[in-house]
Parts: C-alpha cells; structure tokens; sequence
C-alpha cells in the first residue's frame, strides 16, 4: 500500500517537472521574443527619426539651395552695379591740361592783339599738349575749355577771347570759341579786374586753342599780372 503511495507521488512529481520545464521553455521563447520586439521597436523610431530628420534636413537644403544661390547672385549683381556706379561718378577727366602766365616774360604784341606766355602748371594724360603758346588736343570730342585774365591796363573795357586753329583747310581761319568783356573801374587808382570765361566745346583731332586778348592800338600796352593765381588758361577733356 504504502509503495503504491510512493510510486503514484513519484509518477506525479516527474509529470510535474515535465510540466515546468515545457513551461520555462515556453516561458522563455516568449521572453526571448518580448525582448527582440523591444530590442526592434526602440531601434525602429530611431533609425526613422534619424532618416527622418535627414530627409527634412536633405528637403530643406534642396529648398534652401536654390534660393539661397539666387540671393548670392542678386548681392553679386547689386555689388557689381553699386562699384561701376561708384567708379563711373568718381571716375576723373581722361586728360587735362592747365597753363599759367609766365613771369619770366611779358605779353606779346602782334599787331592788335596781345598774346600771352605760358608755360605748364598742371597736366595728365597725353591727349593734350602744349605747343608753343597754344594749346593741341589729339582726339575728337567734348572739353571744357576755361581761362582766366587779371587786367592791370588804365583801359575802359579789358577782355579775352579763346579761339581753335582748325586742320589744314581752316588753318587761316580761327574759330572764336569763348568771349570775355570785362569793364574797368572808374576810379585811376585801381585798374585791376579779372575777366573769366569757360564753357564745353566740341573739337577735333589736332585742334590748337590759344587765349589772346584782342582790339588794343598799337600804342597801347597790355599790362596783366602773371600771378598764377590770376592768369591762366587750360583744357579738360569729358569723354
């Protein structure tokens, strides 16, 4: 009797080790699974956040890029437009030349008229030139043609005129390009004036410009302060 006990408790205990162990096993591949499911799903929102997140960025670039290069080139352009501008308005004459009185000599008279001797105060470029007591230019276009005269003579009415020697079939007659009339003061004491005049003219390649002072009898002589400051005559080319 008792070894039937025993025997049925044994069979019962074996069956039940069977049973925990087929239930830890199956325990086991559950949490086996558990486990691989967590391991998938919290690599899973990373990898698609990352791509994501790359995707947007790579989206955001790609729309960015464009506008970004069209704002570069409109900057260029603008940059590009403001230097020209600045350069074309603080851009200087071509060439210019100034001639001033010189003190080392006295007017020249040529029959009614006076002529002045000058010499070089200022000068750039090559396109303008001084030839004896004229001034040349060596290309066609628009200068600005200026001069000025301090009188000192006792007369009623002082002046200048700026005149062109033309090319070959003009040479024996000048043009008159600026005229200057400047009336003397009344009182004897003072007879000192200036008389200025410039303006833009158009002239041509191996023009001859010169300031004379015109109308004076033979008997009268032209008395001009050779100051620098006072007298002088001189050319800008504009173009």
């Amino acid at each position: 009797m008792l070894y039937n006990a025993l025997l049925s408790l044994t069979a019962f205990m074996f069956c039940l080790s069977l049973f925990l162990v087929h239930r830890a096993s199956v325990l086991e591949n559950d949490f086996r699974k558990l486990q691989g499911n967590i391991i998938l799903q919290l690599n899973q929102p990373r990898s698609e956040g990352v791509n994501g997140k790359m995707a947007k960025m790579s989206k955001t670039r790609e729309d960015i890029k464009p506008s970004a290069l069209q704002n570069a080139h409109s900057s260029v352009n603008m940059s590009s437009r403001r230097v020209k501008r600045e350069q074309s308005s603080c851009r200087g004459p071509t060439s210019f030349l100034q001639l001033r009185a010189n003190t080392n000599k006295q007017p020249d008279m040529r029959g009614n008229i006076a002529v002045i001797p000058w010499t070089v105060s200022a000068q750039r470029g090559n396109t303008i030139s001084q030839k004896e007591n004229r001034i040349v230019v060596q290309e066609d276009g628009y200068y600005l043609v200026f001069g000025q005269v301090w009188f000192e003579s006792p007369g009623r009415v002082m002046g200048h005129v700026i005149r062109s020697w033309g090319t070959a079939e003009t040479a024996m007659t000048p043009t008159e390009l600026l005229r200057c009339l400047q009336e003397m003061p009344d009182d004897a004491r003072h007879h000192a004036n200036t008389c200025y005049t410039a303006g833009i003219v158009q002239l041509h390649r191996e023009d001859e410009l010169e300031l004379v002072i015109p109308d004076r009898p033979l008997m009268d002589k032209v008395l001009v302060s050779m100051d620098a400051d006072a007298t002088f005559f001189g050319v800008i080319q504009l173009n």
